[in-house]
């Protein structure tokens, strides 16, 4: 999967998508625009450069020009049939990041926000989901309500904690390994409840094994068969959570190939085993 350049054409400084879909699907893509992504329902991964992450309802992703990015819902069981995914996506002029209006001290705290998104901030909370949500009924109104009320939500948004996209590398990956990283996600995404080789991911990535083993950790940050298994054991808490698979069922189901490693990596990264686990998220809810 190549992050694909999308075209978007602006009548004016911004442009506002309301999605509905039966999951996120769009590839990796970037824009010389900005982004401001509102989730309104609806659970995966969300990929920013470099960076893999976990989205859930609720959360606000503001993104910098020339970011490569897309949102993956989690597949079926873990999305009830008949679920929606759910958001509203702004993308916003990059001349908004060098107008002269900027000089102004009322935008200044807006502006700063802007330049700090350049790598992908994460707000989320009920402070973040109310700003966001005042920002929908201008959705249909007139240009000039919809973009003050945008600046509007920006500077709130600025007033705020936010979180840096995570990304264990400064630099984006070059347009070539860019491609090649979002094919090895894309097979990853698709595979990871089978068995998989490492000589079928370099495959994907049109690269040899080795090459491709010290590829990912530079461009990914980290091991591939760490990132593997964090996709495992992520897919493995949902279903405990959310199902009633017995946790043999989820093990397998979730891409382990035998119990006992299952139940290592789930107590090397929870420090509890999987029943206990079940059982105290069931206490909370």
């Amino acid at each position: 999967m190549k992050p694909q350049f999308e075209k978007i054409d602006l009548a004016q400084s911004l442009q506002i998508l309301h999605l509905s879909l039966p999951a996120f699907d769009a590839p990796w893509h970037f824009h010389p625009q900005g982004e401001l992504t509102f989730i309104q329902s609806g659970q995966g991964r969300r990929f920013v450069g470099s960076s893999i992450e976990p989205f859930q309802s609720g959360d606000l992703v503001l993104l910098g020009p020339h970011l490569p990015h897309f949102w993956h819902s989690d597949p079926p069981p873990l999305r009830k049939p008949g679920a929606l995914s759910e958001a509203v996506v702004v993308h916003f002029s990059p001349d908004l990041l060098v107008s002269s209006a900027m000089d102004l001290p009322e935008l200044r705290r807006a502006h700063h926000l802007l330049q700090r998104s350049s790598q992908g901030l994460v707000f989320s909370g009920k402070i973040a989901r109310a700003a966001a949500e005042r920002l929908l009924p201008a959705c249909s109104a007139a240009p000039l309500v919809c973009l003050h009320a945008f600046w509007e939500l920006l500077d709130t948004l600025g007033s705020l904690p936010a979180s840096r996209v995570r990304s264990l590398k400064q630099e984006l990956p070059a347009p070539e390994a860019g491609s090649r990283l979002g094919r090895a996600y894309s097979y990853l995404l698709a595979h990871f409840t089978e068995p998989i080789a490492l000589a079928d991911i370099a495959a994907a990535a049109a690269m040899s094994p080795a090459a491709f083993s010290r590829f990912f950790k530079k461009a990914a940050g980290r091991n591939l068969w760490d990132f593997l298994t964090e996709l495992r054991l992520d897919n493995a808490c949902r279903l405990l959570r959310e199902t009633d698979q017995s946790v043999t069922e989820i093990a397998f189901n979730s891409g382990f190939p035998t119990l006992s490693s299952f139940h290592r990596h789930f107590a090397r990264r929870h420090r509890t085993p999987p029943r206990a686990y079940r059982a105290a998220f069931t206490r909370t809810v």
